[in-house]
């Protein structure tokens, strides 16, 4: 991604709620700061769990501020339950800080529904979205592709899923660069009368609008094919096809380990193709491409993988940074404003 030359970027980061714990999302903020030295940080965190993972790393007062918050927000906690209750969590806060403008963007590896949650009720939405969902690059045969829901909504009526199109196309030319980018809708085959009744409608819909280069149909092996450059879709069965994406991944990292290193031939043939294995893993780590953004929000908003380790983590706030370089919410709002959800 090229990033613009604007002023010093701030983030704000939850650091509470990862399976991997607050020392490992504290080293995903060093890998990152040492990639992007110039980028300011507000840590939020409980005190307890904060001070104790602060202790193994000597962070300069200029450019990280550790705030601590009373609480945070459990991997099992409900999300009317965390609504209603209303407290100073830290990925609330996180998110506030970005509300205020104290940052430009938050990033959180913590519960997923309660995040998307509060960044619609603090954030707010765009002036026409529906609903704002999760979208995300992924690795394609033919490089990168966009895809949208990943799991902010588990269902999406027809109009949402026009609004995710539209969201996508922008989103694709932003940041892929891609100047008039083909759009398909994630089914489960290419004939018209297969499919939800919102998938048919949404494609109706689609069908008839000239700003979007719509391609129909496809399935999910399209996906990795590269097919269309967004696959938009309902979060269900985003979050379902990504995290199959994922784990086929680190499978074929792991039988690529596994038969390098199974007779004294196949270690000599794998320490010749170290370099292409090496290219090959870090194509496909999905560690790469960690970090989803919030798209429909007015603000930048993005989620990590709950299980991340540190390396992922950085992604993560590697790509909220991007969003704000990008200043992608303006480039989304004042496109949207020009078409017609009705």
């Amino acid at each position: 991604m090229k990033r613009k030359k604007i002023s010093m970027v701030c983030l704000s980061v939850d650091v509470m709620g990862a399976d991997s714990g607050v020392e490992e999302l504290l080293k995903g903020i060093l890998l990152f700061h040492s990639r992007c030295p110039e980028c300011k940080f507000l840590i939020f965190g409980v005190e307890s769990d904060l001070s104790l993972g602060l202790k193994n790393f000597s962070l300069s007062q200029n450019l990280f501020d550790v705030i601590y918050t009373p609480t945070y927000v459990r991997s099992q906690a409900d999300v009317f339950s965390t609504l209603k209750a209303g407290e100073d969590t830290s990925m609330s806060c996180a998110l506030r800080s970005v509300f205020s403008g104290q940052s430009q963007g938050a990033v959180s590896a913590g519960n997923t529904g309660v995040y998307l949650a509060l960044s619609k009720s603090i954030l707010k939405t765009l002036e026409g979205i529906l609903r704002p969902a999760i979208v995300s690059q992924i690795p394609t045969c033919r490089g990168e592709s966009i895809m949208l829901d990943l799991g902010g909504n588990l269902e999406s009526s027809s109009k949402s899923l026009v609004q995710y199109a539209l969201m996508g196309k922008v989103f694709c030319q932003k940041v892929l660069g891609v100047e008039f980018p083909s759009v398909g809708i994630l089914n489960v085959g290419t004939e018209l009368q297969k499919g939800k009744e919102s998938l048919k409608e949404a494609y109706e819909l689609l069908k008839n609008r000239k700003e979007i280069n719509f391609y129909g149909y496809v399935e999910g092996d399209d996906i990795s094919k590269g097919t269309v450059d967004v696959v938009v879709t309902d979060g269900f069965t985003g979050n379902i096809a990504l995290k199959t994406g994922e784990g086929t991944m680190r499978m074929m990292s792991y039988m690529l380990n596994r038969v390098f290193q199974s007779s004294f031939y196949s270690r000599c043939v794998g320490f010749i193709a170290r370099p292409f294995l090496q290219d090959f893993k870090a194509y496909f780590d999905p560690r790469v491409y960690n970090g989803a953004l919030w798209l429909g929000v007015r603000g930048i908003a993005v989620k990590s993988h709950g299980g991340t380790d540190s390396i992922g983590f950085s992604h993560a706030l590697e790509t909220a940074y991007d969003m704000v370089r990008m200043n992608i919410v303006h480039e989304i709002q004042s496109t949207l404003l020009q078409h017609d959800f009705s």
